[in-house]
């Protein structure tokens, strides 16, 4: 049997794909222990230095599989799940070391929608879409989704995108600031994949030092901010990636960085 979850590793790279193209990626418990084991994998591994997050077939994700709102399943249930599971997965994003590119194939919807916003960078085409789809079944946001796309745009634009249930385009996307690239089509994960090897290249200690500056930076104020970068370069300080950087520098070459 496929497995829900697909990864591969090339020229530092891991590719994480959400594989259940059947039902457009819904998200249902195999998928999300796909993408915790997937995520956790990337992070252990040395010789991975950027991710991309993609989906099978003609949708990056449809959100949650629509069995998990069965009769059998109560409120409290269903509240449980989400605190037990989306909490853990979307932290695992944000304290990944690595960057992660989503590769925004077709829609990303309900759930599917913070799983992209989640990821550092995005790539989409004019036929992507972000989907807040929750209000059209009588909900509101879940995994997240209310935090990401209010940091994204800002609260009023945020509120009006999620109560609307209707789709963010590609281009509108890149407008909003919600996507880093406009591409074609068949080019998405081709072009996110690319984009990975770039950052691969890079010091990797000092992206993933940027990326905790950032995500602090978002729930604190300057002074505190200023503090917390400060005792993060420390660890560049002590880094071979610093010493590499600044005597190419001198020496008038390009560096030959080697993620630590």
């Amino acid at each position: 049997m496929e497995r829900t979850v697909l990864y591969d590793i090339s020229a530092g790279v891991a590719v994480i794909t959400l594989n259940r193209p059947d039902r457009y990626n819904a998200v249902n418990q195999d998928l999300v222990d796909g993408i915790s084991e997937s995520l956790n994998r990337a992070k252990e591994d040395e010789s991975v230095r950027a991710i991309v997050l993609t989906g099978a077939g003609k949708g990056f994700c449809a959100g949650a599989d629509m069995s998990v709102f069965g009769q059998e399943v109560t409120p409290e249930q269903r509240r449980d799940y989400i605190i037990d599971q989306y909490q853990p997965l979307m932290r695992q994003f944000f304290n990944l070391n690595k960057p992660i590119i989503g590769a925004i194939n077709g829609t990303a919807a309900g759930v599917g929608a913070a799983f992209a916003l989640a990821c550092d960078l995005r790539v989409m085409s004019d036929k992507s879409a972000i989907l807040y789809a929750f209000i059209n079944i009588g909900l509101g946001p879940d995994g997240g989704a209310s935090w990401l796309l209010s940091r994204q745009v800002g609260y009023s634009k945020a509120f009006e995108i999620a109560i609307s249930g209707k789709k963010v385009m590609g281009q509108q996307c890149l407008e909003l600031g919600l996507t880093n690239k406009i591409v074609e089509n068949d080019e998405i994960v081709n072009d996110a994949i690319n984009w990975a090897k770039e950052l691969a290249k890079r010091p990797t200690l000092a992206i993933r030092i940027t990326k905790e500056d950032i995500v602090h930076s978002m729930n604190n104020d300057l002074d505190s901010t200023i503090a917390f970068e400060a005792q993060r370069q420390v660890l560049a300080f002590k880094s071979y990636d610093l010493k590499e950087g600044v005597t190419a520098f001198v020496e008038k070459r390009k560096p030959n960085f080697k993620g630590k």
